[in-house]
């Protein structure tokens, strides 16, 4: 196909997995939101909760995308597919539960990092919460990477959209205290969040039960632990969960970092990087469905089409993460007022939010560039880049930049930025040398 053809292909397969995407992230954005309205420490709470949250969801969301590649490459084998899908399941199970339990037991750490006491009181009530609506998240997340993987995007779009609307729902009614409900503020936001979790899960599970396109897979009698299957998905799925923590740990030390300087600066650090996750999530959707498309000519062996198609991802995020910027930068003073009305935190979050426009280009290629290496299996030198463009480069030069320097947020900012964008120059030359002529 010319590259045109696969930039086509790709966005019709992304774009069911964006919204699906955005559905993950749109909880916390809805959060933030409506708790801004609520006050300033409770807005901080919910970007420190879901910091240290978005630490365990990307690494098990990451370790889930070990199923997409290797049934996208063997789509034909029902047999094979069947067991890929079940040892999924128990993997992300497995390492899910171990972490909320880790999570919710070592959360008081924070008492030892120079927080605002207010903003910790509101965030460990809150942080229990979503980490136990992981767990039905995660079987939602095994369901989609499964069905995803055999082509079928769009049936975990519908339940994505259907399960925030109802999240939106029932954060005004417990938020607020809506329909004679308590107002619970942001506790209510955290249940909203697990009922909308629950009924995810509950509608995939129905869909896949009742479908016949799924049944010869999941009533297979493959549902024993085979050792191979397992090897093969922890192969892909656990660099990549360790991909997603090196990046998301940067932003979660940032994030400490910046509730070391202030309760203002905390909250606008949250709505900046509450925007950002959006235009983020678009970025993973491609990368994402690259995983599928690259996955399918990884099977048949195709290096040009495999070339094509990763560079037609390329191209495809960087015109999408240019509007983003765009959009970022033109309306930096009006988007950070849908969050909350103190000025000081608008005006801060509005200088942030040109820098946040301007490192759109560099988080989406890096985002891609790990999706089209993990078509084609390589996850080892990605993981070892990110690791070091992150936590060796970025966050000792937050720090520098932004305490030692004292240019504050910032300063924490220019150093993300900088991380960033030598993950994504390292991702695409890593990709040119995979897939060149030799």
């Amino acid at each position: 196909m010319k590259l045109s053809q696969h930039i086509k292909e790709n966005l019709n397969l992304s774009f069911p997995i964006m919204i699906s995407q955005l559905g993950h992230i749109t909880v916390g954005v809805v959060d933030s939101l409506m708790i801004g309205n609520v006050s300033v420490p409770q807005l901080g709470a919910v970007s420190l909760s879901t910091s240290i949250f978005g630490f365990i969801l990307l690494f098990c969301i990451g370790l889930s995308y070990g199923i997409t590649p290797i049934i996208s490459s063997n789509k034909s084998d029902i047999s094979y597919v069947s067991k890929i899908f079940y040892n999924g399941l128990y993997l992300n199970l497995i390492f899910t539960i171990l972490l909320v339990f880790i999570t919710i037991y070592s959360k008081f750490f924070l008492n030892y990092l120079g927080q605002d006491e207010e903003v910790l009181y509101h965030t460990f009530g809150y942080l229990d919460i979503i980490c136990i609506s992981l767990i039905p998240l995660i079987l939602f997340q095994t369901f989609k990477q499964f069905i995803e993987g055999l082509g079928f995007t769009k049936p975990a779009m519908y339940i994505s959209i259907f399960s925030n609307i109802i999240n939106l729902i029932l954060n005004a009614v417990l938020i607020f205290g809506l329909l004679g409900f308590p107002r619970l503020e942001i506790i209510g936001a955290a249940y909203a969040t697990l009922i909308s979790r629950v009924l995810m899960f509950i509608l995939i599970l129905i869909y896949c039960l009742k479908s016949k396109r799924f049944k010869d897979y999941i009533f297979s009698l493959n549902i024993s632990f085979n050792y191979n299957s397992f090897r093969a998905i922890f192969g892909i799925g656990f660099t990549s969960g360790l991909q997603y923590i090196f990046e998301v740990g940067a932003f979660t030390v940032a994030t400490v970092i910046i509730g070391s300087i202030g309760a203002v600066q905390l909250a606008s650090h949250q709505i900046a990087l509450n925007l950002a996750s959006i235009s983020y999530m678009v970025a993973s959707g491609i990368g994402s469905a690259s995983m599928i498309s690259l996955g399918y000519y990884y099977g048949v062996g195709d290096k040009s089409e495999i070339r094509k198609s990763g560079y037609s991802n390329f191209i495809l995020v960087l015109i999408l993460m240019s509007i983003s910027a765009f959009i970022f930068i033109v309306f930096r003073d009006i988007l950070p007022t849908f969050y909350v009305d103190d000025r000081e935190v608008i005006i801060l979050a509005s200088s942030l939010l040109i820098l946040a426009g301007l490192f759109q280009l560099s988080d989406g290629v890096q985002a891609v560039g790990l999706g089209v290496l993990r078509g084609i299996r390589d996850t080892k030198i990605p993981t070892l880049v990110t690791f070091i463009s992150y936590w060796m480069i970025a966050i000792p030069l937050s720090y520098y930049l932004g305490i030692i320097s004292e240019y504050g947020l910032l300063g924490v900012w220019i150093g993300l930025s900088v991380g960033l964008t030598i993950a994504a120059v390292f991702h695409v030359l890593r990709f040119n040398y995979l897939t060149s002529a030799k």
